[in-house]
């Protein structure tokens, strides 16, 4: 008869945490750091590269302001739409491999756009860019978070949002090192002449290869592959993890069985029903009993967040060009924001009724590239500071921190004058950015397992709407009551922070309500 050691009576029955928590913080979970990091960088690379390619594309496809418009939230929509199918795909079939599928087909897609000579047809395969890409943008930070424990969860969730900040360095810093560049080539079988902006479209995707290779070889989440019923398969991610971690062997991690308290034998999600009903199933208990008003808060904060930052970003290039120009003619102490934008608009007005033709221009200012360059640095430092004091703080806290400055910051740049210190206090508006990060890592903790990937798609897709809504919305108040502009953002803000101080502090386990 085998002899039973002490090291075998030790080993049991643990609860998931516990047993993810045993595995260690080593180089596993760099591994996924780095590859879920660099997922959520190609999804803000596929989805704002148009800001760069756009203007130096304009003449080769003709491109009309409707159509300038169009191509640049053509690949919001494709998220927006696709948000609530890759929600319920990560919830059954896996975060694994829909970010892969995800990432390949959106690369994919870029690198026929490089090729494409017509107009229409790039807008369509931009918008399904955008459709795939959602899928990444949708699982990354539950597949991310569900290899950690509570303890590094929010953290991790945190440094991975710093590698926005390199896709927005990414993504001007090759803008600026390619786009100057002025040769050409011939293709006729595509009907094309290969010119810089092309090459750039190809350089922009080559991540999204890299990460989806990389999470090829990475295994599935533990805690999705509990809520399918399969013990064995958890385990033995966990088990890799821990050796991959401590360097011990997998005998010594001491666990035989897991625990999992989340997820009930008779669950729905467990059962076979068909597409359209397990999505319905899935849902529902999103909005019924305790659910319920989380989801309903968090769908506003993401909407209230992506709408008021996307809004400005996307128009502060236009801001600091007629700023730029306004300081030519004009002391620096005497810029303001409001008078510099409408005078400059006024400029313009007049001068078009003095030209009799337009020459087509698709050289891009290095001076956008070196401002967006030093955001995205700025944006890192900022990530990496959420990231080490998320815990110590509190992620509401933190947030409603972030809320506050950038709402006071972004009142003052309407009073102040001068061109530098305006320039400073909207940089530190659109640090509230990074508040998106803090966000994802309160609905991360705030919803149980199994519903998850379908909850932050939904909040997202919310978030999403509210990019395309802010974008559309803050250009017509700059050019219409610019003076006003930030009180409607202080609106927004203040709604956000009382959503926040209603959200409950810590994370519950609720019946789900089917």
């Amino acid at each position: 008869m085998a002899r039973i050691t002490k090291e075998d009576e030790s080993k049991q029955k643990v609860p998931f945490e516990k047993a993810i928590s045993m595995t260690g913080y080593g180089f596993f979970n760099i591994l996924v750091l780095l590859a879920t990091g660099g997922g959520l960088m190609c999804v803000i690379i596929e989805t704002m590269c148009m800001m760069f390619i756009i203007p130096a594309a304009q003449c080769d496809l003709d491109l009309s302001l409707s159509e300038k418009g169009l191509l640049s939230s053509v690949s919001f929509i494709g998220v927006v739409v696709s948000s609530y199918m890759w929600g319920y795909l990560a919830d059954t079939r896996g975060r694994k491999n829909i970010l892969v599928v995800s990432l390949s087909i959106s690369s994919l897609t870029t690198i026929i756009c490089s090729i494409i000579p017509s107009s229409w047809l790039f807008i369509v395969l931009r918008f399904i860019n955008g459709f795939f890409i959602g899928g990444a943008s949708s699982v990354v930070y539950a597949y991310a978070g569900e290899f950690h424990d509570n303890h590094y969860r929010p953290k991790v969730i945190s440094w991975m949002s710093t590698f926005v900040a390199f896709g927005n360095m990414y993504l001007p810093g090759l803008a600026w090192l390619i786009l100057p560049d002025d040769w050409k080539v011939d293709l006729p079988f595509f009907n094309i002449v290969f010119r810089p902006w092309r090459v750039l479209l190809v350089v922009y995707t080559l991540p999204c290869l890299l990460c989806a290779l990389c999470l090829y070889y990475l295994p599935e989440s533990p805690k999705f592959l509990l809520t399918q019923g399969k013990r064995k398969e958890a385990l033995t991610v966990l088990r890799q993890m821990y050796v991959v971690n401590t360097r011990k062997e997998e005998d010594s991690y001491g666990v035989d069985e897991l625990v999992w308290e989340e997820l009930s034998d008779d669950d729905p999600f467990k059962k076979d029903y068909g597409m359209w009903k397990t999505m319905w199933k899935q849902t529902v208990p999103l909005f019924k009993g305790e659910l319920l008003t989380k989801t309903l808060m968090m769908c506003f904060l993401q909407f209230g967040i992506f709408a008021s930052n996307a809004g400005i970003v996307m128009w502060y290039p236009e801001i600091l060009n007629r700023m730029s120009h306004y300081v030519i003619d004009h002391p620096q102490n005497d810029v303001g924001l409001c008078n510099a934008i409408l005078e400059e608009d006024d400029l313009d007005s007049f001068n078009s009724t003095e030209v009799s033709y337009k020459v087509c221009k698709d050289q891009v200012k290095t001076q956008v590239f070196l401002v967006s360059v030093i955001m995205g640095v700025a944006y890192a430092f900022i990530y990496l500071f959420i990231g080490c004091v998320i815990n110590t703080f509190g992620k509401k806290k933190l947030m409603i921190a972030f809320v506050v400055v950038t709402t006071i910051t972004g009142l003052c740049s309407q009073f102040v004058y001068g061109y530098g210190l305006i320039q400073i206090l909207i940089g530190i508006f659109l640090m509230g950015g990074a508040g998106i990060g803090i966000t994802n890592a309160i609905a991360v903790d705030l919803f149980p397992t199994q519903v998850r990937g379908m909850a932050l798609a939904v909040s997202l897709m919310f978030g999403r709407i509210g990019a395309m809504t802010g974008t559309n919305i803050v250009g017509p108040l700059i050019y219409n009551v610019c003076d006003y502009l930030f009180y409607f953002v202080a609106a927004d803000h203040l709604a956000l922070i009382i959503v926040l101080l209603l959200l409950p502090s810590k994370p519950r386990l609720p019946k789900l309500v089917t």
